[in-house]
């Protein structure tokens, strides 16, 4: 009976421990893919962060998404100030806001051809017949 106990210890000890869930290399594992997780989501140029080079659109392209931080430095104080955010304020008036705006410079993807103007038109008095003129 006392040896059917100890085998049966031993089986269960065994058992529980085959899955590697404390070993040191699938901690590491864990931490690793943590890590890398945290890395991506905090990654600043992601697909829904900051863009990397801020241009206007020119010849050949299409206006994309704007934030608030590429238009202006102050862009929320801006925006408070245009949904008239705190303009009931009698204890603490607001002061009057003053745009520090960012120069963004354009970029074209194709050379636009200049356009050439012809002569003002103007009508000639011997050019219709007769009584019309």
């Amino acid at each position: 009976m006392m040896n059917y106990i100890n085998i049966l210890i031993v089986r269960i000890y065994i058992m529980a421990s085959t899955r590697n869930k404390n070993t040191p290399g699938d901690y590491a594992l864990e931490k690793h893919s943590i890590n890398k997780q945290f890395d991506e989501r905090m990654y600043i140029h992601q697909s829904q962060g900051q863009a990397k080079q801020i241009n206007l659109p020119g010849n050949g392209l299409l206006t994309g998404r704007f934030a608030a931080r590429d238009l202006a430095k102050n862009g929320c104080d801006i925006e408070s100030y245009l949904f008239g955010i705190g303009s009931t304020n009698l204890e603490n008036p607001l002061v009057p806001v003053k745009p520090e705006l960012n120069t963004i410079k354009s970029i074209n993807v194709m050379e636009k051809t200049p356009m050439i103007m012809p002569k003002p038109f103007s009508m000639e008095p011997n050019q219709r017949p007769m009584y019309l003129n």
